[in-house]
């Protein structure tokens, strides 16, 4: 047994049809998919050509299966870091903390997302400094 004979095995199992899931071989037609739903067709009819080809989804579940596929697709891919043979895994460090960071002094600030609103609620108020003495 040579690595390129496992290598081809793996890789005939990787783009067969017997061996993956009905979701795995519709993401691979998905763009051929979603081109004919733009286009107009329901999803009815692409289901039925579908299961002509081989396919035994039910309607529900290709709907499942395409909005699945779609929201992954949405997602920012995720960095994997692959270690070989001749790497060796660095222990992994603390996450980075983002330095805390005063509250804006001007009134008109915004809050643009939660960090600014816990930010808000531990400002300190001076209300001599709010009023209008001259």
């Amino acid at each position: 047994m040579t690595k390129d004979s496992v290598a081809d095995v793996l890789r005939a199992l990787a783009t067969g049809d017997k061996s993956r899931s009905e979701t795995a071989r519709l993401r691979d037609i998905v763009d051929e998919v979603e081109a004919a739903l733009a286009a107009g067709v329901s999803r009815a009819a692409v289901l039925q050509a579908l299961n002509d080809q081989g396919f035994t989804m039910t309607l529900k579940s290709f709907e499942s299966a395409l909005y699945r596929i779609r929201k992954k697709r949405t997602q920012p891919a995720k960095p994997t870091a692959k270690i070989g043979h001749d790497q060796i895994a660095a222990p992994a460090s603390q996450p980075a903390q983002a330095p805390q960071e005063e509250p804006a002094k001007d009134p008109q600030a915004r809050i643009t997302n939660p960090a600014d609103i816990r930010k808000s609620r531990r400002r300190e108020i001076d209300l001599d400094d709010l009023s209008d003495k001259e």
